[in-house]
């Protein structure tokens, strides 16, 4: 089936309860927001067209998940670790490795390298 249009961009949002907590776990490996769009919101740059993007406004807060591609999973598992954030082990699915990380609301973020196929 032919797509029906060409996207340019990914915004990608996680729900949390409390933003101070929040962007003090996220600021811990992704640094400060890139953008502050408005109260209660936060947003990081992750690629060229993606954004994270975690909002404090929503009534009810119920986990989600993120999965973040990264060209090398075992150095951003070091970093992760090393930055006192925890994280699990690596799991090798054969086409990519992931391992999951879980932010103080239980969002699930799942961090992917795709293995090369040479």
């Amino acid at each position: 089936m032919k797509k029906l249009f060409q996207t340019s961009s990914l915004v990608s949002v996680l729900n949390v309860s409390d933003l101070t907590e929040a962007l003090t776990w996220y600021g811990a490996w992704f640094g400060e927001p890139d953008e502050t769009p408005m109260d209660g919101m936060a947003e990081w740059r992750i690629a060229d067209n993606a954004w994270l993007q975690l909002d404090a406004t929503a009534e009810t807060v119920k986990p989600s998940a993120a999965i973040i591609g990264v060209n090398d999973l075992a150095a951003c598992r070091t970093a992760l670790l090393e930055a006192g954030i925890a994280v699990g082990e690596i799991q090798d699915w054969e086409v990519v490795l992931s391992c999951d990380l879980h932010d103080p609301d239980g969002n699930k973020i799942s961090l992917a390298q795709i293995i090369s196929q040479q």
